[in-house]
């Protein structure tokens, strides 16, 4: 296989066959929905004697109630479909949403299973071992709300999902009271984009459209019913929408489908109004039902949503929660909970005890400065920032937080400043300590390696983040102008070490390319008080402790926003490479008689299988080399391949034929699959690969 460039493998490797999409609107009716809804046996009886102790979920929607409900302790099994939160790594992977393993979810002796309609063949085999079996759907807000209580009562967290419950109302009869303020001559047409190969949207009655209308949109009417329908060219220009929303992963299939001429005249291609929910909001739909519309609805109507005149809420601090930073010249530091634009926000507010010089890469070298910060922007409020400005907002922000704008630093971020990670190191008498929040999930890049898109500094399209991966470092000397120049060296290199080892992809190619940072990292480095230190490179004591922590504070600050850690699943490296069992089986060339949805549950059933796994895993570590240069000879591996296939298909096997056609993807990871395909059909017998 030749190497292509960079821009036809961006162009290439994304693709969404039909089977995949099958996943994603079940996912879309049972999981992205809030699915959660009582079904079964449930509706005779939804309390259990006890609180369960060993939960498996099928559903990652249901698997994130529990989590949010403070119950995971008993989770023990889980999909590959759920990552966040984090803390739920420790649980055991059983496969995927659609072919779960059964023998891997007996061996997990659970009392309580979370299933789907899509699980019905394992209802009667875990119901006979003695387990609770809880079938869970959803078709509305009202089932939504519901279903979240139910999960409540099964887990004993009745008060804290009533809680919940209560919280996503009074979000959505906030957005409700601020839609009502439209004229409904004003109102405009919203589509949700599922496929565009095949045109699949959702239908009249479905819950996608509840949502548009919850925003304050006008949903489409197609005359049809169902989670998902299709629809010609035709109607959707009949319809003409005004903004197209879709799901981030088939972005660049359903923007190149757009930008035919055909579409020209389409009034949110021709506004550039074809946009993508934030990744936090995809199939979080259940516990994050609020901040999904809220979300949409500021998209819909930003002007609407930035005027002042139509902000409903009083603009105050809500909480505080105080930090411990153990340095002389700190004065206060504390996470300060706000309302700005009718929206919460959260704010890393680090005062010192007297004026002190920083050096910003937002800003600059500054003087003077009293306090340093990280304000964290919620979805909702991104193009409230873009319309009003960033200095404008800053000193809006600064007034609410009592602190004068010539006097204060701050960045600001995407990331939850819920997750925000304070990690120090010390060697005799220094001490660095740097505050870190980190998001990798929609704008990780590999400098050197891929394209700027934006000319001109400061000119930034609706779907870019001000910070992604911001870091603040304070340390007990006091540092030069040279040394502080230094030190943003150190910290990006150990920022850099982190991503490298936490396998961090691209955003845009991420089959082929590292991550070294995001597109928009920013640090800032004070001045401090002690001793006078020149040196803060890579040799110096004071650049190893700076890297350091840098390093730890970002591995911990990914794993907290994006539950990207260290030891996760082979499932999840692969789907951070846009790469799933599903995808890869439907462009394999397989023999007459086989059906690429029978191979699934046997593939994800090798990849359980730690020795497979780590075959698949080597192959990725090889693919990065290979990529590089470092490796251009595969012989050895292909012969490695070969050997697996045979002992799959339970025969030696002389050659490894090549099946796949699809998307381009690393020649390592492509044969691994292909291996691991090729042995199955050779062991089932089932009928001959095309070869």
């Amino acid at each position: 296989m030749q190497r292509v460039n960079g821009q036809q493998r961006q162009i290439l490797m994304i693709f969404r066959p039909a089977l995949l999409l099958v996943l994603c609107l079940l996912l879309l009716a049972a999981v992205c929905d809030c699915s959660a809804a009582s079904g079964g046996e449930v509706g005779h009886q939804t309390t259990l004697s006890r609180p369960p102790s060993r939960i498996v979920s099928l559903v990652p929607g249901v698997t994130e109630i529990v989590a949010a409900l403070k119950a995971d302790q008993s989770l023990v099994g889980i999909t590959y479909h759920t990552i966040k939160p984090a803390r739920l790594g420790c649980c055991a992977v059983v496969g995927g949403f659609m072919a779960p393993s059964l023998e891997r979810i007996k061996a997990l002796s659970p009392d309580l299973v979370f299933i789907s309609s899509i699980h019905e063949n394992l209802r009667d085999e875990l119901t006979g071992m003695g387990c609770r079996v809880v079938e869970v759907t959803t078709t509305s807000l009202a089932k939504a709300y519901a279903n979240i209580e139910l999960v409540g009562q099964l887990v004993g967290k009745s008060s804290e999902a009533a809680w919940l419950v209560a919280d996503l109302k009074r979000q959505l009869a906030l957005i409700s009271r601020k839609v009502k303020l439209i004229p409904l001559a004003e109102r405009r047409r919203v589509m949700c984009l599922m496929e565009c190969n095949e045109i699949l949207v959702p239908g009249d009655d479905s819950f996608q459209n509840e949502l548009i209308a919850a925003a304050g949109g006008i949903p489409p009417a197609w005359g049809k019913k169902g989670a998902a329908v299709s629809v010609d060219e035709a109607m959707i220009r009949a319809f003409d929408p005004q903004l197209i929303y879709a799901y981030g992963s088939c972005r660049q299939k359903i923007r190149e489908f757009f930008s035919q001429p055909a579409w020209a005249e389409m009034v949110a291609v021709r506004t550039d109004n074809i946009l993508f929910p934030p990744n936090a909001l995809i199939c979080r739909a259940a516990t994050h039902l609020g901040d999904f519309v809220g979300w949409l609805a500021a998209t819909i109507y930003p002007d609407h949503f930035s005027l002042p005149e139509n902000m409903l809420l009083r603009e105050e601090v809500k909480d505080r929660r105080t930090l411990a930073l153990d340095f002389d010249y700190i004065k206060n530091a504390e996470v300060v909970e706000t309302t700005i634009a009718d929206f919460n926000h959260r704010t890393l507010v680090v005062d010192l005890a007297e004026p002190m010089q920083i050096l910003s890469t937002l800003e600059g070298l500054r003087q003077g400065i009293t306090t340093v910060g990280n304000h964290y922007l919620p979805p909702s409020t991104w193009n409230l920032v873009h319309r009003i400005g960033s200095v404008e907002f800053e000193e809006r922000v600064g007034n609410l937080l009592k602190r004068h704008a010539e006097k204060t630093s701050l960045l600001f971020t995407g990331a939850d400043m819920k997750y925000l990670v304070q990690q120090s190191a010390s060697f005799k008498e220094m001490k660095v300590t740097a505050l870190v929040t980190a998001g990798v999930s929609s704008n990780a890049v590999r400098m050197g390696a891929e394209e700027g898109r934006y000319y001109e500094p400061g000119k930034f399209g609706k779907s870019e983040k001000p910070g992604t991966i911001n870091i603040i470092l304070l340390s007990n000397m006091r540092l030069t102008p040279r040394a502080m120049t230094r030190a943003i060296i150190s910290a990006c290199e150990g920022k850099s070490a982190a991503l490298q080892d936490l396998d961090i992809r691209s955003s845009s190619n991420p089959a082929f390319l590292q991550a070294t940072g995001t597109g928009t990292d920013n640090v800032i480095v004070v001045e401090g008080r002690g001793r006078t230190i020149e040196h803060t490179g890579g040799h110096s004591k004071m650049g190893e402790l700076i890297a350091r922590v840098v390093y730890e504070g970002v591995v911990e600050a990914v794993r907290r926003q994006n539950g990207v850690y260290e030891k996760r699943s082979l499932f999840h490296r692969l789907q951070e490479r846009r790469v799933t069992v599903y995808d890869f089986l439907k462009e394999c060339r397989l023999g007459k008689g086989i059906s690429s949805k029978d191979l699934v549950a046997p593939v994800e059933e090798l990849l359980l299988d730690r020795r497979y796994a780590s075959f698949v895993e080597s192959s990725l570590a090889l693919s990065d080399a290979w990529q590089r240069h470092q490796i251009n000879d595969l012989g050895s591996f292909r012969a490695w391949c070969c050997r697996i296939a045979g002992e799959i298909a339970g025969h030696p096997l002389k050659d490894l034929p090549s099946l796949y056609s699809g998307a381009d993807l690393p020649e390592p990871l492509q044969l691994a699959l292909e291996a691991l395909v090729y042995g199955l059909n050779y062991r089932g017998q089932t009928a001959n690969l095309t070869r």
